[in-house]
């Protein structure tokens, strides 16, 4: 990690930025991403004298259980022990708001699906309070292709198989690295085979992964084994471009029936992910650091996206305009967290931070 020490950036290291027009202000505290503090898809159903007494009871252990997974879901795994024991009464005043679809009721009864959005504020304070790091940055969602091998070749594009309905079943939204699995349509048929996928064609994947508006394609490839519940799995990661490609490999031997071994796969990749990310994207709320960075584009609009993305990530708490003309700015980015961190947010939003000679440039990816 490098020094937190930083060069003050000056308007004449940077050609483009001549002929900047002083103009001082400040953007607001930046919005946070609503869903990374909303939980969605909590199953509630209790039983009461009454109907309202019932949705009453049902919501409220509802939040209760919504808050505990927000709280882990953020957390890393080693500081759950630190988290605290959520009951109602908590969770109830940490709630935005909450809505419930799906509702069935009778007299005594009620069953419904909840989602809860929590105030960030009350939740960071949460954590801060008990000097438990966190991350509240979502990482871009990635498509899954799943593919399995078994005794009658290589299968894609196939719903009726254990390792695909593996991935329909796992949760891939209620977490800090969402995935997608394709539809499976004939547009997606026709721009990716299984021989494709199989081979990391890279071009196919590209098409496939902007099918979807992702930077980025996972191909989950099962393999059955000797024994009826066996189960090898090699998940192989492509990132945009020609970027070097990452694999994960888990093996389930012991598992009842082929179904929880394909489950408990994809589970155990989902969590491994999770804790990565986490330990790239955590912040520690006592660090904080202003950095002065010059920022180059090519027209008042590309100007104006970069302000809305810098405004998106919520490490960033403030932002300065110290300078700006047509064809530059000068801004100072009051930060929490590392300069890493900093950096890592910034490319999830498609922003590029680099140091050259001591002085900090920031830009859109095109």
């Amino acid at each position: 990690m490098r020094p937190q020490i930083r060069k003050i950036s000056t308007v004449a290291n940077l050609s483009a930025l001549a002929g900047l027009v002083l103009l001082f202000g400040t953007l607001g505290k930046p919005a946070v991403a609503a869903d990374v503090f909303t939980v969605t898809g909590v199953f509630i159903d209790a039983t009461a004298e009454t109907a309202t007494q019932a949705r009453n009871a049902a919501v409220a252990d509802g939040q209760r259980r919504a808050l505990e997974v927000l709280l882990k879901r953020l957390a890393l795994q080693e500081d759950w022990s630190l988290l605290p024991t959520v009951d109602t009464n908590l969770a109830e005043g940490m709630v935005r708001s909450f809505q419930v679809a799906n509702e069935k009721r009778s007299a005594t009864r009620y069953l419904a699906s909840l989602s809860v959005k929590f105030q960030p504020s009350a939740v960071r304070n949460l954590f801060t309070a008990r000097s438990i790091p966190f991350s509240e940055s979502r990482e871009r969602t990635a498509v899954i292709v799943p593919v399995l091998t078994d005794a009658t070749g290589d299968r894609l594009w196939d719903e009726g198989n254990a390792w695909t309905a593996a991935w329909a079943g796992t949760d891939l939204d209620n977490i800090l690295t969402p995935m997608v699995v394709p539809l499976g349509d004939i547009g997606d048929m026709t721009t990716l085979t299984v021989e494709q996928a199989l081979g990391g064609d890279r071009p196919a994947l590209s098409n496939l992964a902007s099918r979807y508006g992702a930077d980025r394609i996972m191909i989950a490839h099962a393999q059955t084994g000797d024994t009826p519940s066996a189960l090898s799995v090699r998940i192989v990661t492509y990132p945009a471009g020609e970027g070097a490609p990452k694999s994960w490999i888990g093996r389930e031997t012991g598992a009842p029936s082929l179904q929880t071994a394909a489950l408990r796969l994809a589970g155990r990749f989902v969590d491994a992910t999770q804790a990565d990310w986490k330990r790239e994207s955590t912040v520690r709320f006592a660090e904080r650091a202003v950095l002065s960075a010059s920022v180059a584009y090519e027209s008042i609009g590309e100007w104006q996206a970069i302000r809305n993305r810098l405004a998106q990530i919520p490490l960033i708490q403030k932002t300065t305009i110290v300078a700006i003309s047509t064809e530059g700015a000068q801004v100072e980015l009051d930060y929490v967290g590392t300069i890493d961190t900093l950096e890592l947010n910034l490319a999830q939003k498609s922003l590029t931070l680099n140091n050259l000679e001591g002085y900090w440039y920031l830009a859109a990816i095109r």
